[in-house]
């Protein structure tokens, strides 16, 4: 291959790898911003999860015992919160997927530059940081004291 092949797809998986890191920040920014609110038993019951997947507000409809069982209540609490942990999830995949797709074309470019002194290390370091990006933010620990604890009864 030449040497100005070579430069070119240099240039090109550079350019991948500076448009990654500067979405980087963007992308963790909203990422730790998302919420997501799910209902459950018709609307009745309403969950909302943080980015960090801990339930952050119950609220109950004050007729949810005209058409429900209080009996039932924490089923509909757990339904609403796994369909709000879901959202969470797709919502966070789309975040991520325009990163993703840049990995596979800096993946499929770089053949021939990864042989370039460095080159493999710095890749390796933007690819664990995109990484990074993948795994799930750790729970917050709540203790339970405060009186936002408690589900609110919607009038």
């Amino acid at each position: 291959m030449s040497n100005d092949s070579i430069r070119n797809e240099f240039g090109q998986v550079l350019a991948l790898v500076q448009e990654q890191m500067r979405d980087l920040s963007n992308v963790q920014q909203q990422r730790s911003t998302l919420s997501v609110t799910a209902t459950a038993a018709d609307g009745k019951v309403e969950v909302t999860v943080n980015a960090q997947r801990t339930v952050t507000k119950t609220v109950v409809d004050e007729t949810y015992l005209d058409d429900y069982e209080l009996t039932d209540l924490g089923a509909h609490v757990t339904s609403a919160a796994q369909a709000a942990v879901q959202q969470l999830d797709q919502r966070a995949a789309a975040l991520l997927a325009p990163m993703n797709e840049r990995r596979k074309q800096v993946s499929e470019i770089s053949g021939n530059v990864i042989g370039l002194p460095g080159f493999r290390e710095a890749l390796a370091e933007v690819s664990a940081m995109t990484d990074a990006m993948h795994a799930r933010p750790k729970p917050t620990v709540d203790s339970g004291d405060d009186e936002s604890s408690f589900p609110t009864i919607r009038s």
